[in-house]
């Protein structure tokens, strides 16, 4: 059964929320918690919250959601793949995973008909 318009619409909408506010609040969460001195460590994941913090505003305004998708999904995607180089199994940190996918969910359907950039 071939889905409406309306219903993909819907959908593209719900989970253009859902990924932008969660890219967002994980976001907050991590430079909230940021403390110490600043060292190369330190300032790359500042660097990779900021990126989702950008990434998922865009996302959950509309605007850019293909190329924010695919910024989210690349910034999500490197602590996978490094984990995954220094011996982590591939399903070792299926929380970020899951984020990855659905990011590449949002950058493969678009901002939908209610996006921002309409």
């Amino acid at each position: 059964m071939a889905a409406s318009k309306t219903r993909i619409d819907w959908a593209l909408l719900l989970l253009r929320l859902a990924v932008g506010g969660m890219a967002v609040l994980q976001a907050f969460s991590a430079l909230r918690g940021a403390h110490g001195a600043i060292t190369l460590a330190h300032a790359a994941a500042w660097g990779l919250a900021l990126g989702e913090m950008i990434c998922g505003a865009l996302i959950l305004l509309g605007i850019w959601v293909p190329l924010a998708g695919g910024a989210l999904a690349a910034v999500l995607g490197w602590p996978l793949v490094h984990g995954w180089l220094h011996g982590a199994g591939p399903l070792a940190n299926l929380g970020g995973l899951f984020r990855l996918l659905v990011g590449l969910a949002c950058a493969l359907g678009g901002g939908g008909k209610w996006a921002l950039e309409k």
